[in-house]
């Protein structure tokens, strides 16, 4: 059996914050209920490495992974994956302090009647973090992509438009004026808490409500013409999109831990500037203050 490489004593006696592993792929079963969702996940996995030390034990990561995966169990939840591949990890590196582990998978919830339904692509995000000396933190979240329209450049065509065309000036301060569309992404996450865990599709549906849905596979819902009117008829800057969230999170799930942290992103992919516009807010859910 050769020398253990990693275990050396390094040239540079500096600790490292993370070192591990990216682009993990492998297929999990989540059951909620009698519902099973099959997913493809794609996961990262990293540790702390102390200076007397060359490296982490990589093959023990990937290996913590593979021995969940492989036995083809059934998980609770993403984040319940993410967590125990933490445990497993800590227990095979025990010179390490801390464990984090994200996870992103595909996820296609279905919308409307048994007659005229519609899959929509969304992301499930798990996060866990433990680190030995520290309560372990686990996170739950989606990301959603909308669209939302510029309040700005609406406001300024109003302002053209009346100079051009004075005799309609009632009729354009009254309806939606042209503007640009913005392809808007929402992340949420939520910690789960030990007393109240948080449903993905639950994040979903909020993101959803706040910037629509982009015509998917199968029937139209909701057709590309009603989604533009819709969004035009509240136009929304980035941070009016996360303050809209913040809210109807507030209004929908008031069950959430008051302690329980949470982080809302948007950002919108500009169509007239070469750059994005991006927003978010965190801190723990009593915050939120609407």
């Amino acid at each position: 059996m050769g020398s253990d490489v990693q275990g050396r004593k390094p040239d540079s006696s500096l600790p490292l914050s993370r070192v591990g592993v990216k682009g993990l792929k492998f297929p999990v079963i989540i059951r909620r209920g009698t519902r099973e969702i099959l997913l493809s996940a794609t996961a990262e996995v990293f540790v702390d490495v102390p200076g007397d030390r060359k490296g982490a034990d990589l093959s023990e990561i990937t290996g913590s992974v593979s021995s969940l995966v492989l036995k083809k169990r059934e998980f609770e939840g993403i984040e319940n994956i993410t967590a125990q591949i933490c445990r497993q990890v800590l227990e095979r590196l025990p010179y390490v302090k801390t464990c984090e582990c994200r996870m992103q998978a595909d996820y296609f919830v279905k919308s409307g009647s048994l007659n005229d339904s519609t899959l929509n692509l969304s992301t499930l995000i798990g996060e866990t973090t433990i680190s030995r000396d520290q309560e372990e933190q686990d996170f739950i979240g989606i990301s959603v992509q909308g669209i939302n329209a510029c309040p700005c450049t609406m406001e300024k065509e109003r302002t053209i438009l009346k100079e051009r065309f004075p005799e309609f000036s009632l009729a354009v301060d009254s309806l939606p004026i042209i503007t640009h569309n913005q392809r808007n992404r929402v992340m949420i996450k939520v910690q789960n808490m030990k007393r109240k865990q948080v449903d993905a599709d639950s994040l979903v549906a909020i993101a959803q409500a706040v910037i629509g849905q982009p015509v998917s596979i199968g029937a139209k819902s909701e057709s590309d013409a009603d989604l533009i009117l819709r969004q035009h008829m509240k136009p929304m800057f980035v941070e009016d999109v996360v303050r809209e969230i913040a809210k109807k999170l507030k209004g929908d799930l008031p069950d959430i831990d008051p302690e329980a942290r949470i982080i809302i992103r948007s950002e919108s992919e500009e169509s007239v500037h070469p750059h994005n516009a991006f927003a978010e807010f965190s801190g723990k859910f009593k915050e939120l203050r609407i």
